[in-house]
């Protein structure tokens, strides 16, 4: 009898062992999966965030080759005009006479002054002695 209460008492403690055990896994497994959901939520945020990004660097590629077809053209039609004006004082004296003449002392010094805030800004920069003298007159100089 006593072997067989040795027993059960022995047979008692290792299944209270093994449902500390079990006990002991299940938290295990469980702090398992929710580390594994907690980067499953992770990894899809940054898919998420990888696609956005491929998709914000595609914009910015067509953006610069906007960019850089708006500088082609904004080059060739400074050419073109850089031509013509050199055409044009080839061909006529008067617009090469105009072209080289110096800009009035007022026109100067407007545009050696800060940039004005309004047109009331600039009209009391200009002193009233010397005006700027209308687009047809011709400067004194």
């Amino acid at each position: 009898m006593k072997i067989l209460t040795a027993l059960l008492v022995l047979a008692a403690l290792i299944t209270a062992w093994l449902m500390q055990q079990n006990s002991g896994l299940r938290d295990a497994f469980d702090k398992a999966n929710a580390a594994s959901h907690e980067q499953k939520t992770r990894a899809e945020r940054l898919e998420l965030q990888l696609h956005a990004a491929a998709a914000i660097a595609a914009q910015n590629e067509e953006a610069q080759v906007l960019l850089r077809q708006k500088l082609e053209a904004a080059a060739a039609r400074d050419a073109r005009r850089e031509q013509r004006l050199k055409r044009l004082l080839n061909e006529n004296e008067d617009f090469r006479h105009w072209y080289g003449a110096d800009l009035p002392d007022v026109v100067r010094r407007v545009h050696q002054r800060p940039a004005c805030a309004s047109a009331a800004d600039c009209l009391q920069q200009l002193p009233e002695s010397e005006s700027v003298p209308d687009a047809g007159q011709r400067s004194a100089h």
